[in-house]
């Protein structure tokens, strides 16, 4: 962590280190690729060395000592993966990683990796093979260090807290491991009471600004993104002298370490002490990375597959620590009315977060202009299902009207587990379409006729049975010929050609079944000017509204446009 004025300018340490191990098939499992990939069989062990990563390519005549090549493509049951893995062996690869399928490796697969000397991995579904390119390579670029030997310390992969007190024992004095952002990932204890810079940024979480600036005004951070060695900060007035040395993966920067004393200066050695510990805190850095950044791509990827029902459900269910036996209910969340595009998006964003700290927390996925919602019911309390669903959905109702607009919360059908994902989200959005339909499209606060019942802001199938029978039938006459819009497709294009509302004052008008007073009260204009807009409908576009097959037609057709009910739309005229 900083810590002197920027008069000071950075002196580096020369390293006297020996030369990091080469890296082993074990020392990339270590890293955070190792959650990605499944050790399936290593003839030789995982103590092998690494020279390389690439691409399998079956086109080519190649070798590859010492690689591990990524066969993209290629599933652990088909019949090309044993033909791959031989090839693979021919060309000296120390591993192979194929696709991990649903059913898991072939026997003829598992029989070609007993005949040879690569070892075979698969990987795991939510993972794209470019990220693993990345990350397998980055933690090759890492060169081993300490995870080919034996480490200075004895810390769980990934737990930064652990390796920072581990790390002020070597070092002699108060550590902090911050990212490439400045920000605190973890700290060591105080013994003799933090300086005031180091408490602020403790506190904030954060290197404070107006440090950042005198540092990088002063070559201090220039220096320590740019060397692979300790920089010192000598102590002056309130700080306390400070070693720093950023932790790399190559020419990729993971982050840094920061040393300050505590309560006497740093130990000769503590220089020495601290180039360990930026090769030691390299894969716990890059664990971090695949747990946060990472993580939540993989999170959404599994989200994604569970409600489009793409991908092996069984694997994207348990990237969210779900059961196959965990009930399950989808809930889409909008925006009613004419919602402008900033409150819109605000509303979606503040219905994510409360989805976050709903408990039990569910899974929120942005689509278009919609959020779907994955929520996991506890298997215990299956009679709750509904009244956890309906919780949640008011809550995402509220947050929505927080943000100044008119919420629609849709609720799908709960279901026995995660498989049946897709269906819940079929269900709630066709509630959806319904409420939609439904809503006033007059601004959110907007007058509207009290006569007319309002739409329900959340709802599940019961509560619009027959609006969705409705839909349903409309989806099922939609294709027949002649189609069912055709005596108002004319009235439709007249519309948009001529900005005018015609299409608006007929599915008013049947909606009202023909009651006139309460037709124009609704769209606000005199009841004669509506009957001369009925007179114009029947004149222009051969529409008799006496005739009851007439008017099913229309209702039809303005159904399956999207046109019914409506509200008044901005910009138009009476037409």
């Amino acid at each position: 962590m900083p810590g002197s004025t920027p008069s000071h300018a950075p002196h580096v340490s020369t390293p006297h280190e020996p030369h990091p191990a080469p890296p082993t098939l074990a020392s990339l499992l270590a890293t955070g690729a190792g959650e990605a990939l499944e050790l399936v069989t290593a003839p030789r062990g995982t103590g092998v060395p690494v020279r390389g990563v690439g691409v399998f390519d079956a086109g080519e005549i190649f070798t590859a000592h010492g690689q591990v090549l990524l066969a993209a493509g290629v599933d652990d049951s088909s019949d090309v993966a044993p033909l791959v893995l031989r090839s693979a062996a021919r060309a000296g690869a120390v591993a192979v990683v194929v696709r991990r399928g649903a059913s898991g490796p072939a026997r003829r697969l598992l029989e070609v990796a007993e005949e040879t000397s690569t070892a075979l991995l698969t990987r795991a579904p939510w993972i794209e093979w470019t990220e693993l390119i990345g990350m397998l390579r980055t933690g090759l670029a890492h060169g081993g260090g300490p995870l080919g030997g034996e480490s200075p310390t004895d810390v769980p992969l990934g737990d930064l807290s652990a390796l920072a007190r581990a790390f002020s024992e070597l070092v002699g004095g108060a550590i902090t491991i911050e990212d490439p952002d400045s920000r605190v990932l973890a700290f060591s204890p105080t013994e003799h009471g933090a300086d005031p810079l180091r408490r602020q940024t403790i506190l904030g979480q954060q290197v404070p600004r107006w440090r950042l600036a005198e540092l990088a005004a002063s070559g201090f951070l220039r220096t320590l993104w740019s060397t692979d060695d300790v920089v010192h900060r000598p102590a002056e007035e309130r700080f306390s002298e400070r070693l720093a040395i950023a932790v790399r993966a190559g020419d990729e920067v993971l982050g840094s370490i920061w040393a300050a004393a505590d309560g006497s200066p740093l130990r000769t050695e503590a220089r020495q002490a601290l180039r360990e510990a930026a090769r030691t805190a390299a894969p716990h850095l890059l664990h971090h990375r695949l747990r946060t950044q990472n993580g939540t791509a993989r999170r959404r990827r599994a989200v994604q597959a569970l409600l489009d029902g793409t991908g092996e459900t069984r694997a994207a269910a348990a990237t969210l620590g779900l059961t196959p036996g965990t009930p399950c209910v989808v809930l889409s969340v909008t925006t009613g009315g004419d919602t402008a595009a900033a409150a819109h998006d605000r509303a979606l964003r503040l219905a994510a977060l409360q989805v976050t700290a709903h408990q039990p927390a569910g899974y929120a996925l942005r689509v278009d202009d919609r959020l779907d919602v994955l929520l996991p019911l506890p298997e215990e309390e299956r009679p709750e299902t509904a009244g956890r669903a309906r919780r949640l959905a008011s809550q995402l109702a509220a947050a929505v009207r927080d943000a100044g607009a008119r919420p629609l919360v849709a609720i799908g059908t709960p279901g026995p587990g995660p498989a049946q994902a897709p269906e819940s989200r079929s269900a709630a959005q066709l509630v959806l379409q319904v409420l939609r339909e439904r809503s006033p499209a007059a601004p959110y606060g907007g007058s509207q006729d009290d006569s007319v019942p309002g739409p329900p802001e959340v709802a599940d199938e019961t509560d619009v049975r027959a609006a969705l029978d409705a839909l349903r039938a409309v989806r099922a006459v939609a294709g027949l010929t002649p189609q069912v819009n055709g005596p108002v497709r004319e009235l439709l294009a007249h519309d948009e050609q001529h900005r005018t509302d015609l299409a608006q004052t007929l599915a008013a008008y049947l909606s009202r079944f023909g009651d006139v007073a309460g037709t124009a009260r609704q769209l606000g204009i005199h009841p004669n000017t509506l009957r001369y807009r009925l007179r114009r409908l029947r004149s222009h576009f051969g529409l008799d509204l006496d005739d009851p097959d007439v008017r099913l037609l229309a209702e039809l057709g303005l159904r399956a446009a999207g046109a019914y009910p409506t509200g008044p739309r901005p910009g138009r005229s009476s037409g």
